[in-house]
């Protein structure tokens, strides 16, 4: 009957009942006389139209028995229903299909009930099953967002549901294997970590991804971080890879350590750690986890052990130490040749030569292109004086290597020592073939060649010598003496003036050049020579007699005076030296003194006869000596 009604307001339904009433009454107060048939129907008509008032009121305002509430709502998540109470949180992916199947609250028909949500169209959920990703801002699915659902009566807060939508550490993983760009893919999986920080396989994920970009520090950083939460074996492994990378020694260490403690009978992991320490230079630490690892392992496995304390022992300067692990490990070990060198070297280190010869023997059978060591035994073996051994090592240095100047410079001292003059010319030679400007072996070919009385083999080596070393004085005092013996004066003087400037203290070149010069009465050149030569030699009368010569041949009188002076100091009886004196004091006007001499000459030599009637002639001119005679 009132199917059709709608009522505004409480004071239009309260209108309405009251011209119920006012009807009611006209019809009772019309119809008295059918008053007791007709009140039973107007009862029921009246209970009718308060059961339609209230009805509608109810309908129009919910029923309030106690305040609006919210209980639940029903969704569909991926065709499944789930209920989530009032106050919850879900946890939801954005490709996730949801659909708003129910709410539970206690007001009737749900009548001006209705839902909120800043950011998400939560109406559209009402009617539709939905992707959530289609609904989330600009569609990115890779963020966190958290939308909260609002449940209101009218404007009347009534509960709410938390939405928090995130994708899940697969979906992140997966996304990140499909990008190919690398430097894109490590930001996208620093993303992921920055949103899931304590998820492990997104962690995980990323230090691959920083040991791929060689960014160790970062990996480290997140594998310590790892570690210090769960003591994990596989993650020290990797921090120990890592840090290797990074060539870090001390965390190298550090994390052995730590492996170490949780495997105390993993002697592979001491052995790593010991190792570690040995490059870093630890010794004391090394020594100690080698020799307690000694102790535990069977004597045959011990080589490595043995080999490794030989090195530290030697670093370390402690030799015989060294010596006796070195001696263990070649008792299991004789094809190490390496072992055998580290020996001679360390018998060597102690002054014991036979032994290091008897061990680098022994390295050099085993390494045949060694030419070094075959060349250090050679030399040992030469200055032992057993030059056939070492001369057999040279050969085979030099069948490998023919050209190998330092082998053929051995064998040439070995040919020396051994006297082989044709061998020691033929190996020098070869060697000046490889090395034209060799002056050593200019030198001691032209030498050879010189001894040998070849002095024309021997003039080309040594020309060819001194255009590299022109101020060489005993090769050119040697061509000096080639050119003399020659009779090639021109050369032998060119040679003699070269020694004079070079070694004027060396008088063997004076004389050759005093003749050259006197005979081609160049006075003056020997002069000079001559005052050069006295000045390096001032002792020396042959050059003051050379110079006496040249003075008197310029006829200059008072420097040749002072220089029979000079040779009479040493030589005070000289006759022919007075004699001179007294001429020269003559021819300079000087009687007086040339009277003494003559007279001192006579009581040297009473008879001579011209120093008696130089005397006599003076005396009878009326020359009184230095008496007064």
């Amino acid at each position: 009957m009132f199917k059709g009604l709608k009522f505004e307001t409480d004071t239009e339904i309260g209108r309405i009942s009251a011209d119920f009433a006012i009807g009611y009454s006209e019809i009772a107060s019309t119809e008295k006389e059918k008053k007791v048939i007709r009140r039973p129907f107007s009862w029921i008509i009246l209970l009718l139209v308060l059961i339609v008032f209230i009805s509608v009121w109810m309908f129009r305002h919910g029923i309030f028995i106690s305040p609006p509430r919210f209980n639940s709502i029903l969704l569909s998540i991926n065709h499944e229903p789930q209920k989530v109470l009032s106050g919850e949180k879900i946890f939801l992916r954005p490709e996730d299909k949801i659909k708003i199947l129910d709410i539970s609250t206690n007001i009737l028909f749900n009548l001006h009930v209705r839902l909120v949500a800043k950011d998400l169209d939560v109406t559209a959920l009402q009617y539709e099953e939905i992707k959530l990703a289609d609904l989330l801002p600009d569609h990115e699915i890779f963020a966190h967002y958290c939308f909260r659902i609002k449940v209101k009566y009218r404007n009347r807060f009534m509960g709410k549901i938390d939405l928090d939508c995130r994708p899940y550490t697969e979906d992140w993983i997966d996304r990140a294997d499909k990008i190919i760009d690398k430097d894109k893919r490590l930001v996208f999986l620093e993303r992921a970590r920055h949103f899931l920080p304590e998820e492990p396989e997104i962690t995980k994920r990323l230090i691959i991804e920083y040991k791929s970009h060689k960014s160790w520090k970062k990996a480290a950083f997140m594998l310590e971080d790892l570690a210090a939460k769960k003591p994990d074996q596989e993650i020290l492994y990797d921090l120990l890879d890592v840090y290797r990378a990074m060539k870090s020694r001390d965390s190298v260490i550090a994390v052995l350590k730590r492996l170490s403690n949780l495997n105390p009978d993993d002697l592979e992991l001491h052995f790593q750690l010991a190792e570690a320490f040995e490059n870093n230079g630890q010794f004391t630490e090394a020594i100690q986890e080698y020799k307690g690892l000694l102790k535990k392992m069977n004597k045959e496995d011990s080589l490595s052990v043995y080999k490794h304390l030989g090195y530290i022992y030697t670093e370390s300067g402690q030799f015989k130490k060294a010596i006796s692990f070195y001696l263990k490990a070649e008792k299991l070990d004789h094809e190490d040749m390496n072992l055998y060198y580290n020996l001679s070297y360390l018998f060597e280190k102690i002054n014991k030569s036979e032994s290091a010869d008897k061990y680098l023997e022994k390295a050099v059978r085993l390494k045949s292109e060694d030419v070094e060591s075959r060349l250090k035994l050679s030399q040992n073996l030469i200055k032992k004086g057993r030059l056939e051994e070492a001369q057999k090592y040279l050969r085979e240095i030099l069948s490998r290597k023919p050209d190998s100047t330092n082998a053929l410079s051995l064998m040439a001292h070995l040919l020396h020592k051994k006297g082989d003059v044709k061998g020691l010319k033929k190996v020098y030679k070869k060697i000046l073939a490889l090395e034209p400007e060799n002056k050593t072996v200019m030198y001691n070919l032209g030498i050879l060649e010189y001894e040998g009385g070849n002095q024309k083999a021997s003039l080309k080596y040594f020309n060819g010598y001194l255009r590299l070393y022109p101020k060489d004085a005993s090769v050119h005092e040697i061509l000096f003496d080639i050119y003399q013996k020659q009779k090639n004066i021109q050369m032998a003087f060119n040679e003699a003036m070269i020694l004079v400037e070079l070694r004027p203290e060396d008088l063997g070149a004076y004389r050759l050049i005093f003749n050259y010069l006197y005979v081609r009465c160049k006075y003056e050149k020997i002069i000079s020579i001559m005052k050069k030569g006295l000045k390096a030699n001032p002792g020396q009368t042959k050059l003051r007699k050379y110079l006496l010569s040249a003075y008197l041949k310029k006829g200059k009188d008072e420097e040749a005076i002072k220089q029979i002076k000079e040779l009479l100091k040493t030589d005070p009886k000289n006759i022919d030296l007075l004699f001179q004196l007294a001429r020269l004091q003559e021819q300079r006007d000087r009687p007086e003194k040339a009277v003494d001499i003559y007279k001192k000459i006579i009581q040297l030599s009473p008879a001579n006869e011209k120093a008696k009637d130089a005397y006599l002639s003076l005396r009878l001119k009326g020359v009184k000596d230095k008496d007064g005679k």
